[in-house]
């Protein structure tokens, strides 16, 4: 059988696909290559290492997960409508697997990865706090409460992972924290 010729992107996809269900011991490469329907030296084609592949993976995710969630909910117009638009996406998205729980677990080891998760998770903390700050918050206060939602998203995804979540539901939850927490 033909070996196909594959994508850094595929090889990418593949990789965080792998990393969300089992971290850094699921990225075998020789396993990774069959699954493609690849060789194993497409990899090194693309990757110098497979240090360099979890940097790409890390790199991608990022920006998958946080810059590009940012940057989509920057087309609303205003603060409540990006903080709508943001919880949406926050508390929409289950059963992708646990690629921020390896990450950590990671950065326990590592103190790069470390200081890319906190990278990761200010960013997300201090995008929120911005737009609470937009709508008149107190700094210290939208500081508090953009650390609070964050954590509180932390534990929520935890237990709601494994769910189907409906979409009416998620409404009422992102209802309720922006009862609660946001327009109080």
């Amino acid at each position: 059988m033909p070996k196909t010729i594959v994508t850094e992107e595929q090889w990418v996809q593949q990789g965080i696909e792998r990393f969300e269900q089992g971290g850094v011991e699921e990225l075998v490469i020789e396993k990774m290559a069959v699954s493609l329907g690849c060789s194993k030296s497409s990899f090194y084609w693309y990757f110098s290492s497979r240090a360099s592949f979890i940097q790409q993976l890390i790199e991608t995710w990022k920006e998958r997960t946080t810059r590009q969630v940012i940057a989509d909910s920057n087309v609303h117009a205003t603060a409540d409508e990006q903080i709508v638009e943001v919880l949406n996406r926050m508390f929409g998205t289950t059963q992708r697997g646990d690629f921020l729980f390896y990450l950590r677990k990671l950065s326990l080891k590592d103190e790069a990865y470390r200081v890319i998760l906190n990278e990761v998770e200010q960013l997300r903390m201090e995008f929120m706090k911005q737009l609470l700050i937009q709508k008149g918050m107190h700094p210290e206060q939208a500081f508090q409460k953009s650390w609070m939602l964050y954590h509180y998203y932390l534990g929520w995804y935890e237990r709601h992972k494994q769910e189907k979540l409906k979409d009416e539901d998620i409404q009422r939850h992102v209802e309720l924290i922006c009862k609660e927490w946001i327009f109080s």
